[in-house]
């Protein structure tokens, strides 16, 4: 993640059973009036389905959150549909939880092209297409989720990937949609509804295996990779299949609004939940303020208590994006005023890369 960050993530523990969301009265009289003014006519808006209303308000808010104009979008948000609603006369209640499944983008194209990664191959040229080992296949695949766009490291870890036997699909939700940071972001619930139309697209493909199928994801991907361990995401995408195992690398387990700090304290969205039912391996950077390991726990723990196939790795002394040697020395600050100075680390890179592949070849 970068400078504007659209999220900063907190360390607020809380579970889709969890405390209600509490809105922020000036924060819904915003969002209510910027929807009322894209809607003079509101009984358009009325008659638009449940799933276009949740859209409307996500393209009122995501421009708020990105300029951070708002301190609990996860509440207000679902607060403003409300009272449209009821203006509206419809007595159907939305669950806020749902939240973290909002999707809006066009799905992306892939390429069908099956292409090999070259000593100059640019990371740009790896967004959306699939490129795999020599030979006939069928492979195992790894669909690679990214952060705000594509960026060097993805490049280097889709290598590995290959020579350790893996087809890969660097998914590029950013630069297809033109989101930039800042101005316009997608939420974690758009990188993982791109990694289920990834796994499609690997499905239809001959020279891989369709059962053989995993997802590794860095920071906003990692998010994604959360996610995707939840049955609940595939029945709200309606994705034709699942991943066998995902990995989330410098992930959290909730998010929360862009003014919250690791010593917490707003709304959140769960990302990683006890129904899930998907191997994952979650690997987290203990001074990472970014995205804290503390919103996992004790959830990992009462996970694993309760027979779940989940696993962790904390990594001490050891910062966000710590394979990201193009982003060395960024100082990123939260609005709480707390800063971390990212810290490239080639020792805890290789580290990373080798648990990932290892846990990975325990299902393949």
């Amino acid at each position: 993640m970068f400078k504007r960050l659209t999220l900063s993530l907190g360390a607020v523990l809380l579970t889709l059973a969890g405390p209600v969301l509490a809105s922020n009265d000036a924060e819904v009289q915003l969002i209510y009036d910027s929807i009322r003014a894209k809607y003079p006519d509101l009984s358009i808006y009325c008659q638009l389905s449940e799933d276009d209303r949740r859209k409307v308000v996500i393209d009122v808010i995501t421009p708020l959150m990105a300029t951070r104009k708002l301190q609990q979008p996860f509440a207000s948000g679902p607060a403003a549909g409300a009272l449209l609603r009821q203006d509206c006369g419809i007595t159907e209640v939305f669950d806020p939880a749902k939240l973290r499944w909002l999707a809006t983008a066009d799905p992306l194209k892939f390429s069908p092209e099956r292409g090999r990664i070259g000593m100059f191959t640019s990371v740009q040229a790896l967004a959306n297409k699939v490129f795999a080992p020599a030979g006939d296949g069928p492979f195992p695949a790894v669909v690679i989720s990214g952060t705000k766009g594509l960026s060097e490291h993805l490049r280097v870890h889709a290598r590995s990937l290959l020579e350790a036997g893996f087809a890969v699909l660097v998914v590029d939700t950013f630069g297809p949609r033109g989101y930039r940071a800042g101005v316009r972001e997608p939420l974690p619930s758009e990188f993982a509804k791109d990694a289920y139309d990834a796994l499609a697209h690997l499905q239809s493909l001959p020279f891989i295996d369709k059962d053989r199928i995993f997802q590794t994801g860095y920071s906003y991907g990692g998010l994604a990779a959360a996610l995707l361990a939840s049955p609940e995401g595939a029945q709200e995408f309606k994705a034709q299949g699942r991943f066998r195992a995902t990995v989330s690398n410098y992930a959290a387990c909730h998010i929360a609004g862009p003014y919250s700090s690791t010593r917490g304290g707003a709304a959140t969205l769960p990302m990683l939940t006890a129904d899930s039912d998907r191997p994952i391996l979650m690997l987290m950077a203990e001074l990472d303020i970014e995205t804290p390991p503390a919103t996992c726990f004790p959830l990992l723990e009462e996970m694993r208590a309760a027979g779940k196939d989940v696993h962790w790795h904390i990594y001490p002394r050891t910062t966000h994006a710590w394979d990201k040697a193009e982003n060395n020395g960024y100082v990123y600050r939260n609005l709480s005023g707390e800063t971390m100075t990212y810290r490239y680390d080639a020792a805890i890179t290789k580290d990373a890369t080798e648990r990932m592949i290892a846990f990975f070849n325990l299902y393949r």
